[in-house]
């Protein structure tokens, strides 16, 4: 583990809280401490810098990430748009870029006198995060303040999110080039849109057009996915199913609650009733699957952002891959959870066994939302609904441009997704796997033979199984508890799965019930999203 040892007038409890937060994410532990003394750290936080401490901070053999005294900083004007250099300090997809916040109105500059140092972003020209480069030590200095924790239950997020992610920026980056992260091919860089509630009913939906939508991700490349609700299985039209056969690479569906009724998936009902509820939808898009020949993602969108612990925990033991819910609604449904205070701060999290991947809703402004998934490795996922193409789609049109411009962008489903999203470090012939999902899905590269897993949700002294299959069919089930590297063979196409996925066993007539209301109530509330196009047309008129 590293050590940051912290030079400052005064530590406050709200730092001392982010700092425990940063700590559990990125393995490290913060001290407060003495310049003077090194005291084996890695590295120094100046929390509060004068001219007079430059000299100090220049001369230790450290790294160190220093913020300017608010008195020492100098004013800019008050605008809303920082632009980054193309520094190797500076994260790839921010190179070179600009982008505007509300946060940036009220940044202030480094003073002149600071000399010596490379300039990573400025606002009107004055540097507001620069670097000075010794041998190979990289001391930062910020006008930004390292933002503060208000309560042991707020989580980091808030301070890392789309409308405010500057203060944190700098630092999350000096904290990743501390750390062995840098070392890791992250995971790929990913995306889909998503909307909810669309079903195979017809070839529309509301104010979409599943035909257009086709046409327009291939013009667009991008990848559409519908959260469609199990308790719809029961009807599918036969044109529609064929265009999504067609078009997978363009359209695909994942799952969206069970009945789709007010907090169904988070409301406190005993056990039996839960895991029948989560086995009926699983039984219920399996026959959504047959009948319209075509893959759902075992990939669980809660109605209304609605999740508890007690449900993703019953998810994870009967065969869901993971849960897709924004980082806001899962922490309002859960404030006295563990992890509330670090979630959706990692590529993903894996919640008391279940992956759990941010969304974020859909809107001409969310660039900075995309930018903050892309920073933490998560895959990028916009969400709406029917309504939001209402008018028409220059909105996917404006997005996919947008996303396409930060590299190489992988738009896929949601299993894809699930499924490669690992990091990797190649280290001679041996492949060092990172999971950040319960399955994966990779092809051994040339001059690989052995392979070595990482689970990061797993702590010290916990046991899982892991289950290795090939293309030729022969498994290999790893040692519950294991860190030699396992044999492999290079061009080898493997699926490793963490803990075996079990397969149910329900009574198929007690999974066919359903509950009269609940049928009532889609049947209206589809009415109500198919006639609304048609309402408008005649309101316009």
């Amino acid at each position: 583990m590293k050590r940051i040892g912290i030079s400052a007038p005064l530590i406050s409890q709200g730092h001392w809280r982010m700092f425990d937060a940063l700590g559990e994410i990125f393995g490290i532990l913060f001290e407060e401490g003495k310049l003077t003394k090194d005291n084996h750290y890695d590295a120094w936080l100046h929390l509060e810098i004068n001219r007079e401490s430059i000299l100090r901070i220049q001369s230790s053999k450290l790294p160190s990430y220093a913020v300017m005294s608010e008195k020492h900083t100098t004013y800019c004007g008050e605008f809303s748009s920082i632009k980054f250099n193309t520094h190797l300090s500076i994260p790839e997809i921010l190179r070179n870029r600009e982008i505007r916040s509300d946060e940036a109105i009220q940044v202030k500059g480094l003073p002149n006198w600071l000399q010596n140092t490379a300039t990573l972003a400025y606002k009107a020209d004055s540097p507001i995060w620069a670097v000075h480069e010794h041998q190979d030590c990289h001391h930062h200095y910020v006008t930004l303040a390292i933002p503060e924790l208000n309560s042991d239950d707020e989580p980091v997020f808030h301070h890392f999110q789309g409308n405010k992610f500057l203060a944190l920026l700098p630092f999350l980056t000096f904290l990743r080039h501390l750390t062995d992260e840098n070392r890791w091919d992250p995971p790929p860089l990913q995306a889909c849109f998503m909307f909810d509630d669309p079903n195979l009913h017809w070839p529309t939906y509301g104010f979409m057009n599943f035909s257009e939508i086709a046409k327009h991700a291939e013009l667009h490349n991008y990848h559409a996915s519908f959260a469609t609700i199990p308790l719809d299985a029961w009807f599918v039209h036969k044109q529609t199913a064929s265009l999504f056969q067609k078009q997978h690479d363009r359209l695909s569906l994942l799952m969206h609650g069970n009945d789709h009724i007010a907090d169904e998936l988070a409301r406190k009902i005993p056990n039996d009733e839960l895991n029948r509820m989560l086995k009926q939808a699983l039984f219920r898009i399996e026959k959504l699957e047959k009948c319209a020949n075509i893959s759902v993602a075992r990939v669980m969108a809660p109605p209304h952002g609605a999740f508890s612990e007690d449900t993703l925990k019953e998810m994870s033991l009967i065969g869901y891959e993971a849960a897709c819910v924004s980082r806001g609604s899962l922490m309002h449904h859960n404030k006295q959870a563990s992890w509330v205070q670090t979630i959706g701060m990692r590529p993903s999290d894996n919640i008391l066994g279940l992956p759990v991947f941010p969304r974020f809703r859909i809107s001409m402004d969310c660039q900075n939302s995309i930018l903050v998934a892309a920073l933490l490795h998560q895959p990028i996922i916009p969400v709406g609904h029917h309504q939001d193409v209402a008018e028409n789609m220059d909105l996917l049109a404006h997005l996919s441009n947008f996303i396409n411009s930060l590299g190489e962008v992988r738009w896929t489903n949601m299993t894809n997704i699930s499924r490669s999203h690992y990091s990797e470090l190649i280290d001679k012939e041996i492949l060092h796997l990172k999971m950040h999902s319960r399955i994966v899905d990779l092809s051994i590269p040339e001059g690989i033979k052995h392979i070595l897993i990482e689970r990061p949700w797993l702590k010290e002294g916990t046991m899982e199984p892991l289950l290795i299959t090939t293309t030729d069919g022969s498994k290999n089930i790893a040692p519950i508890e294991f860190k030699e590297p396992i044999s492999i063979c290079p061009g080898q196409k493997i699926q490793i799965i963490s803990s075996t996925i079990p397969q149910y066993q329900e009574n198929c007539g007690s999974l066919n019930k359903f509950k009269p209301w609940s049928v009532v109530r889609r049947i209206i509330t589809e009415a109500r999203d198919r006639i609304t196009p048609s309402i408008q047309r005649i309101s316009i008129r």
